[in-house]
């Protein structure tokens, strides 16, 4: 006769695939992204990361790290073949005190001028108390008879 082994109790250990982890941060993926290609939720996620020692955020942080790498090299190619745009956009995000288009708007507000003209637009009125009652006109229905008690 077979002895059954008892059923363990309680959840299932959530298993993290690191290396898809890594992968999907060096794509630049956001962390809700990254969360539902592993089936996994927010919290999970988050708990896992803030261990100490943690394999993920380490994973994380490497995943990016590898994208920054990539684009920056690929970046760095265009602009040794002398494109452009490539060199704009690195001189635009490396030194922006120089190199950024800036937009200046200015705003020249008279501020008396406005107050005047709200003055001027204001409608003077006497309390409700002091207005002279005005003559009750009577309804239509009210004229041909109908329903009046008089």
């Amino acid at each position: 006769m077979e002895t059954k082994t008892p059923k363990k109790r309680g959840r299932k250990p959530v298993v993290i695939d690191y290396e898809r982890v890594e992968y999907l941060a060096s794509l630049n993926m956001g962390i809700m992204d990254i969360c539902r290609s592993l089936g996994i939720g927010w919290d999970t996620f988050n708990k896992h990361r803030y261990k100490k020692n943690s394999e993920l955020k380490e994973r994380l942080d490497k995943g990016k790290a590898k994208g920054l790498q990539l684009a920056t090299t690929k970046l760095m190619e265009k602009i040794q073949e002398g494109e452009f745009n490539a060199i704009q956009f690195y001189l635009k995000s490396a030194d922006r005190e120089t190199w950024a288009e800036k937009q200046t708007v200015e705003h020249n507000l008279n501020l008396a001028g406005i107050l005047d003209s709200a003055r001027a637009r204001i409608i003077e009125h006497a309390p409700a108390h002091a207005l002279p009652k005005r003559a009750r006109t009577p309804r239509a229905s009210e004229s041909e008879g109908e329903g009046v008690n008089e």
